[in-house]
């Protein structure tokens, strides 16, 4: 049986009489790279949010790593330790320098001591490109320097997946690039990542697997190639022809 990291049967949403995400089904394998793409209100962001409840599904179920969070006897704070969730807003905490940022999760929750802590945030902080930043206040920061660090925080704990919530779309164009390199580096060393993005090429080139979401549904997925090459049907060929080239 294949080993999947995420495995989302029946998912529903809706927000009263609005029906975001209709019977979505959905699978991650371990170490596979999925991203998920769109237009905008199709759901993307409302199936990556309800990965790890911060949305309360409607229907259905969301199995990661062998625990159904959908089920509420699950112990979610502990499910959450093991996904890693970057938004689109970084969520820095102003008021802390950027090391105490990374080190205040596994602190808190007495994963590692401040030592540690500080040992991990110090090595994940050169893994990000931002190795002299220890001691700088976020306002000091550009947005793209705040996204690694927001990346690195989330690396702190440890996670079994990342979660990406359109990580570059706050960001000015030429500060993008610095980010996806991060991710790219992730992937390559098997993080299993779920990406919401507009960024086509970072799609094309990481991805193992491209789902296309339009109105709620999964309408496509396939390989990069299958998915942007020979794409099936005229709902992914008419945002296809919209985003790529404009």
């Amino acid at each position: 049986m294949t080993q999947y990291k995420v495995n989302v049967t029946g998912l529903k949403k809706s927000y009263g009489s609005n029906v975001v995400l209709k019977d979505i089904n959905f699978k991650v394998g371990n170490n596979e790279v999925v991203v998920l793409i769109g237009p905008s209100g199709s759901g993307k962001s409302t199936l990556l949010r309800c990965l790890n409840k911060l949305e309360e599904p409607t229907a259905g179920s969301i199995i990661i790593d062998g625990q159904d969070i959908s089920d509420p006897h699950t112990n979610l704070d502990k499910a959450r330790e093991n996904i890693g969730m970057v938004f689109q807003h970084f969520n820095l905490f102003n008021n802390m320098s950027v090391g105490e940022n990374i080190m205040l999760a596994p602190v808190e929750l007495n994963k590692l001591n401040r030592e540690e802590a500080r040992f991990v945030a110090e090595s994940l902080l050169e893994t990000v490109g931002l190795a002299d930043k220890f001691d700088a206040k976020p306002a000091s920061l550009s947005g793209g320097q705040k996204q690694r660090i927001a990346i690195a925080r989330a690396l702190a704990m440890k996670p079994d997946i990342m979660l990406f919530d359109e990580p570059t779309s706050a960001l000015d164009p030429e500060m993008v690039g610095d980010v996806l390199e991060v991710m790219k580096e992730l992937a390559k060393d098997g993080m299993t990542m779920v990406v919401v993005t507009h960024e086509m090429g970072f799609a094309k080139e990481v991805a193992d697997r491209v789902v296309f979401m339009a109105d709620g549904y999964v309408v496509e997925e396939g390989t990069p190639e299958e998915v942007f090459d020979h794409p099936q049907h005229e709902r992914t060929k008419s945002f296809l022809e919209k985003v790529i080239n404009v």
